[in-house]
């Protein structure tokens, strides 16, 4: 027995590094001298921001691979950095010495490698439902020879991107039977949940394209499971086919839906941190203030002092601080870590 307990233990420890999990956070030491102190750590943070999104993504794809990623401009890059937690900072004269702790967006990195064939990965299934209204005084279409939605989408085929694999319904498999128009746009759970089964995916769009008199395409997209719409118009400038257009738009608007369902069923925490912040002036205070409180997360700002271009207060969030994160970010804002409070920047 003690013989077989062995081995199961060794075989446990050469399985262990091939079923461990991807990190997707990388640690970063930079010594970067410039013109100023403020000059070398900017230059340091893109250094380091680039260093760690090429060290995560070669965990996900081959060197060849990352090699063309290192084609990406800084300002691509940041767009994958979900957050920066800084330790062992030390600034003076014209260096900056720091390690940077940097976690990469996980979701939006395999996206971008799925959709460049850079990895191998499972996709979602996704069903589009297509129906089109040509005109203000007609009846929606879903089946009809009319439809010219419809017909756009199916010679698309199946559309990749990212994760995801589009295919626009059939009328066969009892399809045609189970909805039309009128059904599609006000679908029941019950017609959902046979539509689900039939067709092998519980991820279903309806693409509502309506003809506006100036020939303008308005399309009003509808997530089936959780009844959350977004919708854009195309206008017919006369240069291409409207119809296209509007496609490409439509696959682009379910991505970022199928993005916000898959946080927002997500297990949600809440939680409070310390905060300063430091600022130029009080002019941008306020508007870092006002942009704060927009964010969807935050419940509550309270400020504790502000004076000597700093300001200190709590912040009271829903969701995870990675979240909060990247959410500032896309304000604007960088976040370092101290003892027991955060810097932004």
């Amino acid at each position: 027995m003690k013989f077989v307990a062995l081995l199961f233990m060794y075989a446990l420890l050469w399985i262990a590094p091939a079923i461990a999990k991807t990190e997707f956070s990388a640690e970063i030491n930079v010594d970067v001298a410039a013109a100023s102190a403020v000059e070398a750590k900017e230059k340091a943070m893109l250094q380091a921001q680039r260093e760690a999104f090429l060290q995560v993504a070669g965990k996900l794809t081959d060197a060849e691979n990352v090699e063309k990623l290192q084609e990406l401009t800084d300002d691509e890059i940041v767009h994958f950095i979900q957050s920066v937690g800084v330790g062992e900072e030390k600034t003076g004269g014209n260096k900056y010495v720091a390690t940077l702790t940097i976690q990469i967006d996980e979701s939006l990195l395999r996206d971008y490698l799925a959709e460049n064939d850079m990895i191998e990965t499972e996709t979602a299934e996704l069903l589009v439902i297509p129906v089109f209204k040509s005109g203000e005084n007609t009846m929606p279409m879903l089946w009809e020879n009319d439809n010219l939605w419809r017909q756009n989408w199916t010679s698309k085929g199946i559309i990749k991107f990212g994760t995801m694999q589009m295919r626009t319904i059939s009328a066969y498999s009892g399809n045609a039977e189970n909805i039309d128009a009128t059904t599609a746009l006000y679908m029941d759970s019950s017609r959902y949940e046979t539509l689900s089964t039939r067709n092998n995916t519980d991820r279903i769009y309806v693409a509502y394209a309506q003809t506006m008199q100036n020939g303008d395409l308005k399309v009003t997209l509808i997530n089936v499971k959780n009844k959350l719409e977004d919708s854009f118009t195309v206008y017919n400038d006369g240069s291409e086919n409207v119809f296209d257009k509007a496609i490409e738009k439509s696959v682009m608007y379910i991505s970022n839906m199928e993005r916000n369902s898959r946080y927002s069923e997500r297990p949600h925490s809440s939680g409070m941190i310390n905060v300063v912040y430091i600022y130029e002036n009080m002019k941008d205070w306020l508007n870092k203030n006002t942009a704060l409180s927009s964010l969807p997360m935050v419940e509550a700002i309270d400020t504790k002092s502000f004076g000597g271009g700093k300001v200190n207060f709590s912040l009271r969030y829903t969701g995870t601080l990675d979240d909060l994160w990247l959410a500032m970010q896309e304000i604007g804002l960088s976040h370092e870590a101290a003892d027991n409070y955060f810097i932004i920047r």
